[in-house]
């Protein structure tokens, strides 16, 4: 048995040894490359019973250490390439013509969810892809962060997350729920939800059915069975929550919406992609290229995006003020200086608060809430640093890994990926979170409670869920003075 097993293993390594030299002879010019480190795995499964998928992202950065920033390991004969290295990521996503080739995504079981790829998040990246992350972009959150109502409600829904926070003891993980629901609510459809209506958590629902398929243990038997879907078994029961929930998100948030719509009233994303479906049909006089199922798509990346990452930063931008008081003090400190204790944060104070500012980007830094970013797919075979990558390869993205490289102090920072998948919303989530800071502490003091303990803020404890699962804790919030007009310009 033993020598039958080698003389598989030796069959296996050779037949990807001389397909690597050939590639590598075609695709670097003549010039001398070499195929990638990792490693090497049992025939046929390859580095499958290695992979920790709890921690996933301990794992690849440790082979990172050992073979190098970037390498390649095979999942039942699938290739995969992990980078944990920002100057290369920009190399291989963002510049030249290696660029044009990278940013594909790999497969997963999510197309069935978003109507064969009709979205942004998890879809190849062609034409339409591009024209819905410009739709989102310019014509959807670019407009929204012009807009002084969309400010004010903003304001209007965290100054009442800061009302329920203002306690001895409190878990804010419910109250800034109810928060993000209300902002992605008014981001779709222009008005949050009664609270007495029975589809006002169907997001969150949405959103948490989601993650249940992207577990590795869920994602690649149903890609690799597809009939589990039609199962009365695990993956068949959550599968099939997984479009319920996609479908009763939609019945409120699109169907609704569409069945009111009226043309030059612009209540949300939803009616800025009904306008411009309108737009094109009478233009062309065909059916427009944004369908329903394309809006749909744009609509439900816009909420996985818009809300949990969201959730996560403002849990843990609470969470590090209780562990970090000087830090909380000198923000605090700041926004004295700038904004005073009385009146509004504003987007414009962004650049005269240089040290909130980079709080922000080293809280993003520090917890790297997704630390593996979604895969990328190569679609031809290419040369990165003397290395190929095959064509078909996964290829991940190592941004916990990267992000906590003692190493690196300069430039590591990439919450939002880079180059041409950069996420189009970067902007408007950076002024939100900046706006919720400031909002926050200018009105709030964050401590430990007063009885128990807090958890730690260390991301390197946690395990890997889709994305990075945080703690819960509990904490106190104490109500800060508030100085009038007078007397603030007096001080």
């Amino acid at each position: 048995m033993a020598t039958l097993f080698n003389i598989v293993q030796s069959s296996y390594e050779v037949m990807f040894k001389y397909r690597g030299r050939a590639v590598l002879w075609m695709y670097s010019g003549g010039r001398s490359a070499s195929a990638l480190p990792g490693p090497r795995g049992l025939p046929f499964l390859g580095s499958l019973l290695d992979v920790d998928t709890s921690r996933f992202h301990h794992v690849c950065s440790r082979w990172s250490r050992h073979y190098g920033k970037i390498f390649q390991f095979r999942l039942a004969g699938q290739s995969v390439v992990v980078v944990t290295d920002a100057g290369l990521l920009r190399r291989l996503f963002a510049t030249g013509q290696i660029s044009h080739h990278t940013n594909d995504r790999a497969d997963n079981v999510t197309k069935h969810v978003f109507y064969g790829r009709k979205h942004i998040g998890f879809a190849d990246l062609g034409e339409r892809t591009n024209e819905l992350r410009s739709i989102l972009r310019r014509k959807v959150l670019n407009r929204l962060m012009c807009d002084r109502n969309f400010e004010n409600t903003c304001f209007s829904i965290i100054d009442k997350l800061a009302h329920g926070l203002n306690h001895e003891s409190v878990n804010p993980d419910t109250l800034i729920k109810d928060v993000i629901q209300e902002l992605n609510s008014f981001v779709l459809i222009g008005e949050a939800l009664p609270a007495d209506d029975p589809d006002k958590d169907a997001l969150w629902e949405f959103i948490e059915r989601l993650y249940d398929l992207l577990q590795p243990a869920v994602d690649v038997p149903l890609r690799m069975f597809p009939w589990l879907r039609f199962l009365p078994f695990k993956h068949g029961r959550l599968f099939r929550a997984a479009i319920e929930s996609r479908d009763r998100v939609s019945r409120k948030y699109f169907d609704t919406q569409k069945a009111s719509y009226e043309a030059g009233r612009v209540r949300g994303l939803v009616d800025v992609c009904l306008q411009i479906q309108a737009e094109e049909g009478t233009t062309s006089g065909d059916q427009a290229w944004l369908s329903d199922d394309y809006i749909r798509g744009l609509m439900f990346d816009t909420v996985l995006a818009g809300m949990s990452e969201m959730m996560k930063s403002m849990r843990m931008l609470i969470l590090l003020m209780c562990h970090y008081p000087h830090v909380q003090s000198r923000v605090h400190a700041e926004i004295n200086d700038v904004i005073g204790t009385s009146a509004m944060p504003s987007s414009n104070h962004r650049m005269e608060m240089p040290y909130t500012q980079a709080v922000l980007l080293e809280m993003l830094r520090y917890v790297s809430q997704t630390p593996l970013a979604i895969p990328h797919k190569c679609n031809k075979d290419v040369v990165l640093d003397g290395f190929v990558i095959e064509k078909d390869s996964g290829i991940f993205p190592n941004i916990f890994g990267i992000h906590h490289d003692e190493a690196i102090w300069g430039d590591p920072l990439i919450p939002f990926s880079v180059g041409r998948r950069r996420c189009p919303g970067e902007d408007f989530a950076m002024t939100r979170l900046f706006l919720v800071l400031t909002s926050l502490i200018q009105k709030l003091h964050f401590l430990p409670p007063s009885s128990g303990e807090l958890p730690s803020a260390d991301p390197r404890l946690y395990n890997n869920q889709y994305p990075l699962y945080l703690p819960v804790f509990t904490c106190k919030a104490v109500r800060r003075p508030v100085m009038d007009a007078q007397t603030e310009s007096q001080s």
